[in-house]
């Protein structure tokens, strides 16, 4: 179906990609594949300033075999993004999707497709992307999948209105904020700590500051003065938003919260104002205290899961290197088996409290750190000399220029964890063309219903 895109003459030229007219005629599509972002993609013939070409059309909430009409929102050289007006015909596997907040809300793409038809996308997303570069994996794991509202950390958005205020996500396309009433994927102690940060914003915040407020749930333990909830403030606005008066009722309304610890954001770093005990998080263990919004693994299950792999691939090596090691998540649970562990990481905070743990645990002398970052500078093969299997967990980028290291090191094994199949096959492809073979890979989901799968991946040569 061929639709022209209405455009005034006098801008058609400004650009061509962007923002598309809201009164763009809408468009008649057919759904073939689900795209690795997790949206349907079909393909529609478009005229847009006054140039007629197929483009592929990629729809949030569709599915494979789907005919919708869609309104066209934006376009650019890799398609046009628009979202559903009319559903003409529907997919066997669509169900009712489990929260009202879908598909509005970002934090799920799949809440109306069937869970075994995830989980079929999901495997032939790990086994796309390796044969697109030709590496072979002897194994690829039925995927351990976190149950039901069990994630631990959460990003909420906060906005106070002129009588009210806001707490949820961000909309999928677009900055609304969505509440996210009945969410059936966070933890039920973090779903209800939306209703104090509203009454908590209503009550002190001036109107229109907006706030991110990064929240994580640590283990609270037997006999603990709190549940385990640490938040991290982060004001949006340009604006000086912690007077003292604010900073004196947050640490209040901490209190009455019962929570573990609360920072805000000072000169773009964390300052600690409430924290009754330090709040800790047990790796193996070894009790670790994270900074203020460090990065962990979405949910229990999901970290335990990884560990497992990592320690099976691991089994029988004395000498580990942690590569992007945060706050050792991944190395710790080892460390009294292992004869030396050499973690590094860019981030100091996070490194320096992996240190902080293994020492309190009397674990001290088996740890060397490096404070470094593997992207500009990565551990060269001689300062991998003594090591003879790694462990490296990258951001989603992955970690080409440090596997192009490991390659020519005398490594013999590495456990690869990744949070993207793209990044994952391009690096594992580094390293089988350096002789590993990929003996098995493990997926992990620990988010059911997005496009998101972490993988480990075993390595040996």
């Amino acid at each position: 179906m061929a639709v022209r895109s209405r455009q005034s003459s006098h801008k058609r030229n400004a650009r061509n990609e962007g923002s598309l007219p809201r009164n763009a005629a809408p468009i008649s599509v057919t759904i073939t594949h689900i795209g690795g972002r997790g949206d349907g993609v079909g393909t529609v013939r478009y005229t847009h300033n006054y140039q007629e070409a197929d483009y592929s059309v990629f729809v949030p909430a569709s599915l494979p075999g789907e005919t919708i009409i869609a309104q066209p929102l934006s376009i650019s050289k890799q398609g046009i993004k628009a979202r559903i007006l009319e559903l003409k015909s529907a997919a066997a596997s669509r169900q009712p999707p489990q929260c009202n907040a879908f598909p509005a809300c970002g934090g799920c793409s799949f809440q109306h497709w069937t869970p075994t038809e995830i989980g079929r996308w999901k495997y032939q997303l790990i086994t796309h992307h390796l044969e697109r570069v030709h590496v072979n994996a002897a194994t690829i794991r039925p995927a351990l999948i976190s149950p039901a509202k069990s994630r631990r950390r959460a990003s909420f958005h906060i906005k106070r209105l002129a009588d009210t205020a806001v707490v949820g996500f961000h909309e999928r396309i677009g900055a609304h904020i969505i509440d996210p009433d009945g969410c059936n994927i966070i933890d039920p102690r973090l779903a209800s700590l939306k209703t104090a940060l509203v009454e908590f914003a209503v009550a002190y915040l001036p109107v229109g500051s907006t706030i991110k407020a990064q929240a994580n749930l640590l283990a609270s333990g037997a006999g603990a003065n709190h549940n385990g909830l640490c938040l991290y403030l982060q004001n949006n606005a340009a604006q000086p938003l912690w007077t003292a008066d604010i900073q004196s009722a947050l640490c209040a309304w901490s209190a009455d919260q019962n929570l573990a610890r609360l920072s805000i954001d000072d000169h773009d770093s964390p300052l600690t104002i409430y924290a009754p005990t330090q709040p800790t998080v047990r790796f193996g263990a070894i009790d670790v205290t994270p900074p203020p919004g460090a990065f962990l693994q979405a949910t229990e299950h999901g970290e335990h899961s990884l560990q497992q792999a990592v320690a099976e691939i691991l089994t029988g090596h004395a000498y580990v290197a942690d590569l992007f090691a945060g706050c050792g998540t991944l190395s710790l649970p080892l460390i009294k088996q292992l004869s030396a562990v050499l973690a590094v990481e860019s981030d100091s905070a996070a490194l320096a409290a992996l240190k902080a743990g293994v020492d309190a645990a009397g674990q001290g002398s088996r740890l060397s750190i490096k404070q470094r970052n593997l992207f500009d500078l990565p551990l060269l093969p001689d300062e991998l000399a003594k090591i003879t299997s790694v462990i490296i967990d990258p951001p989603r980028s992955g970690a080409l220029a440090q596997c192009h290291q490991l390659a020519d090191a005398d490594v013999a094994t590495i456990a690869m964890v990744s949070c993207n199949p793209a990044s994952f096959a391009r690096d594992a492809a580094c390293l089988t063309a350096a002789g590993f073979t990929l003996e098995w890979v493990q997926p992990v989901d620990q988010f059911s219903y997005s496009n998101h799968l972490e993988l480990v991946g075993a390595f040996t040569r």
